[in-house]
């Protein structure tokens, strides 16, 4: 037994590295960028370093969570992880911005696999009991990520090479991987009958014109504009076909049936808003610490801090207390502090102090914690074994395509709001307001220059104009989480809304540590 414990522990700590390195992948490059412009020029191609790993993420989390319930979690991770590592390497080696771009692309696709696979293979090593009891170690993964991996690419880009970002993949990578190889035996696969190869290319079609139309709208084609409305036209066709494929097909790629269940249901929709509304909302909070406030980049970076120390804490509470109350209950508290930290953010003034928005962030991450854990982990638990990968990308899934929808909306009406602000104040003489077509121009030191000092407090009053109005989305996607969860999320213990093979299924025995 001592030595099964063991093996469990060390196999959790490899899928969690797995898991860190694909978090924090993305936030060391974010601060190495001006280093990695600076190096291979193609400034035109800054922003698709990050969209094309998140397109590649977004398409493939579905598909290999699918392809792991039909071949078994360690083939599939093991395989997304060798893939993440070799692409590592890869976008070490650039020698272009296009290199890099297209390494990022096939980094995603092996990011797609290693996270979702971690979480299902936690999921199989532990009853839902004990990973109630220890997911806020695993939500710290996420918020360990945010914060170190600033720090790192910085320090990388400044002292030695942005190249080592993605190199120290490579032996960290390797180490998950012998770990998993050596110490995880996974059940044999129970896959029967053929692949629905027209489904997995149907839906990954959509979701990769859909993530196109969100990067795209409103930067390089005007969303009133054929371009756009022809990228809805295909998501649209593809999403009809993808519906009528997998109603007839006898073996679907992803079954409907599954929605039938109420706590899938509420799970995944409760998981796109949370995207929408969260992690879209996350991004808008340093612009305006530092844009409307007025302080310097780190001290909008920290603002983040406490919302991911307190999602870590929301997770450890939250669990314990679905444990003795259920899931509803838990994430009623969590959407009631949600819109509460909403409605301190859309209520901050232009003269509001740093503190107040770290209070704010601290209720969100409280909230976030009761909610965005508990909805994973009910849905893993909603499923028997054989459907769990699949159960785990769903959530994944909707929760990264809410917060692409998120962003673009939020960012087309902060835009909005932000340029009609100015055209009212355009006729302050002497002002030298610009023309708005990013809110990002509030930091521009080159726009800076230009402002006088009644222009620059206009500028700051419009910015956090428009800021609010981001703020009350986010607000409005929560309340609508709020009456999902309270209308629709089923009562009941933990043990009740298991299916009879799901606890069974839960325990070590699963995914066997040894």
């Amino acid at each position: 037994m001592g030595t099964l414990v063991t093996r469990r522990v060390v196999v959790t700590i490899a899928a969690m590295l797995g898991m860190f390195l694909a978090a924090m992948d993305q936030t060391a490059v974010g601060t190495a960028m001006p280093s990695i412009t600076g190096a291979l020029g193609g400034l035109a191609l800054y922003s698709w370093v990050f969209a094309a790993y998140q397109l590649a993420f977004v398409v493939m989390t579905p598909i290999f969570g699918r392809l792991a319930d039909l071949y078994g979690r360690k083939r599939i991770y093991l395989t997304g992880i060798l893939w993440f590592i070799g692409a590592s390497v890869l976008c070490g080696l650039s020698r272009s911005m296009g290199e890099l771009v297209v390494f990022r692309l096939l980094q995603g696709i092996g990011g797609g696999a290693v996270l979702p696979i971690a979480l299902v293979i936690i999921a199989d090593l532990y009853p839902v009991e004990q990973r109630l009891r220890i997911q806020g170690i695993f939500s710290g993964v996420w918020g360990l990520a945010a914060i170190i991996g600033p720090l790192l690419g910085g320090f990388l880009a400044d002292h030695a090479s942005w190249r080592w970002i993605f190199f120290l993949n490579l032996p960290a990578g390797l180490v998950a991987t012998a770990i998993i190889m050596i110490t995880f035996t996974d059940p044999a696969a129970r896959h029967a009958g053929r692949i629905d190869y027209a489904g997995i290319g149907l839906l990954a079609g959509a979701a990769a014109v859909l993530m196109l139309l969100l990067l795209w709208g409103g930067q390089a084609i005007p969303w009133w504009s054929p371009a756009a409305a022809g990228l809805a036209a295909v998501f649209a066709a593809l999403v009809v076909l993808f519906i009528r494929v997998e109603q007839r097909t006898p073996q679907p790629f992803l079954p409907f049936s599954l929605f039938a269940d109420r706590v899938i249901a509420v799970g995944s929709a409760g998981g796109f808003l949370l995207g929408a509304s969260m992690f879209s909302a996350v991004v808008y909070i340093p612009l305006f610490v530092q844009g409307v406030i007025g302080t310097s980049a780190t001290t909008a970076g920290i603002a983040l801090m406490p919302f991911m120390l307190c999602w870590t804490f929301g997770s450890i509470a939250g669990g314990r207390l679905a444990l003795r109350w259920g899931y509803r209950p838990v994430t009623t508290a969590g959407m009631i502090l949600l819109a509460a930290g909403f409605a301190r953010l859309a209520r901050l003034e232009p003269q509001a102090l740093v503190q107040d928005v770290f209070a704010s962030m601290a209720v969100l991450g409280v909230g976030m914690g009761l909610t965005a854990t508990i909805f994973m982990i009910s849905m893993q638990n909603a499923v028997p074994r054989t459907m769990r990968g699949i159960a785990t990308s769903i959530n994944i899934f909707s929760r990264n395509i809410g917060s692409a929808i998120g962003v673009s909306l939020q960012g087309a009406v902060l835009v909005g709001v932000l340029a009609a602000r100015m055209r009212t104040l355009g006729g302050a003489p002497g002002a030298g307001l610009p023309r708005i077509t990013d809110p990002q121009m509030a930091l521009d030191a080159a726009v800076q220059a230009h402002l006088t000092r009644a222009g620059h407090e206009a500028f700051r009053q419009a910015l956090a104009q428009g800021l609010h109005a981001t703020f009350v989305l986010g607000l409005g996607a929560v309340l609508l989480g709020l009456a999902l969860v309270v209308l629709y999320m089923p009562g009941g213990s933990v043990l009740d809304l298991a299916p009879a093979e799901g606890m069974a299924a839960g325990g070590a025995g699963d995914g066997e540590a040894g």
